[in-house]
């Protein structure tokens, strides 16, 4: 086989494998009412959560996920910019999500739809 065909299986088998990795039951857009899913105000109830694996994004602003511990819940310590690290609690049930952001009372959120 040719050097290239070689590098192409590779990238190929790569792209499989990564792509059949089951993402994080955290993963989505999240919000307290459905009106609130495109929402970007400066509190839990009036902005969506959006969670992928490596970031979270809601009203207190954009934070990449550095530790993450997981147990029945998953445990995150946020690198917010611009406020530093936040303690964030994401504890997910179907299309339901319990989050705890900077130790506040936790909220219950939706998956958008």
């Amino acid at each position: 086989m040719s050097k290239h065909l070689v590098l192409a299986a590779v990238a190929l088998g790569a792209a499989l494998v990564s792509s059949a990795r089951a993402a994080e039951p955290f993963v989505g857009r999240w919000a307290v009412t459905p009106e609130v899913c495109h929402g970007r105000g400066d509190s839990g109830a009036t902005s969506a959560l959006v969670a992928t694996d490596t970031s979270l994004w809601w009203f207190d602003g954009y934070c990449r996920i550095g530790k993450m511990y997981k147990a029945r819940a998953v445990y995150v310590q946020a690198h917010c910019f611009g406020k530093g690290d936040v303690p964030v609690t994401l504890d997910a049930h179907g299309d339901r999500l319990r989050v705890s952001w900077n130790r506040a009372r936790a909220q219950e959120l939706r998956r958008c739809k």
